[in-house]
């Protein structure tokens, strides 16, 4: 038996362990394709396409959803309730003044809803701080030309009561009728996050470190004719 295996061992080809793993992988892909391969027609590949741009649709509409789902769990939301009456605006901004303060001196001016228009419930309130925000900001540029450190400070701090409690960011991508989560304190001015309430903020820093040119600035801007 041992002669005979012996034997076939040595009319077996030479074949050694090692492969050459390089050359075998470009002999592969050297293959010419089969030929009898199936091609699509014209009208499997436009229904190819079709499904292709119906998938990519479906993932677009899954984002959204998503963005949205995560818009609602911050408690923020769109508010579908609407003011058209006038009567009813001036309610909502004297209920407004009623909770906000203004300079010594200063009155509220009359404000209503232009005919043939429509807001929101909030714009109102938001109006009123953004008129106490003003008028503040005015009374701080006034108190700095005629030297009166008190005055200038009691206008600082209005204003920081006025961010700390008036003012609330959206959340990025809100829409335009966008309300902030229940539970939040009318009256209240809504930025959008766009580094708007950071640079009114600095704006109110270098005023108290003794750079007021941003606030002197915002209240030509903003403020009463005369003040321009």
């Amino acid at each position: 038996m041992s002669r005979t295996m012996d034997r076939l061992f040595r009319a077996r080809p030479d074949v050694t362990d090692a492969i050459d793993r390089d050359a075998l992988f470009a002999r592969i892909v050297a293959t010419p394709q089969d030929q009898e391969q199936p091609q699509l027609s014209r009208s499997g590949r436009r229904r190819l396409l079709i499904g292709c741009i119906a998938l990519a649709a479906l993932c677009l509409t899954a984002g959204t959803a998503f963005a949205v789902t995560g818009f609602n769990l911050f408690g923020w939301h769109t508010d579908t309730t609407i003011v058209k009456s006038p009567r009813e605006w001036q309610r909502l901004y004297y209920d407004a003044t009623r909770q906000l303060t203004l300079p010594p001196g200063e009155h509220w001016p009359d404000r209503t809803l232009p005919p043939n228009t429509v807001t929101s419930r909030t714009q109102p309130g938001g109006e009123a701080v953004a008129i106490a925000r003003t008028a503040w900001e005015c009374y701080w540029v006034d108190a700095i030309h005629h030297a009166d450190a008190a005055a200038g400070r009691q206008a600082s701090a209005a204003l920081d009561d006025l961010l700390a409690h008036h003012v609330v960011v959206a959340p990025p991508g809100s829409p335009e009728n966008v309300a902030p989560p229940a539970g939040t304190q009318p009256p209240f001015a809504i930025f959008a996050s766009d580094g708007g309430i950071q640079y009114i903020r600095k704006m109110y820093r270098d005023a108290a470190d003794g750079h007021p040119a941003t606030l002197i600035q915002s209240c030509r801007a903003n403020g009463p004719v005369g003040t321009r």
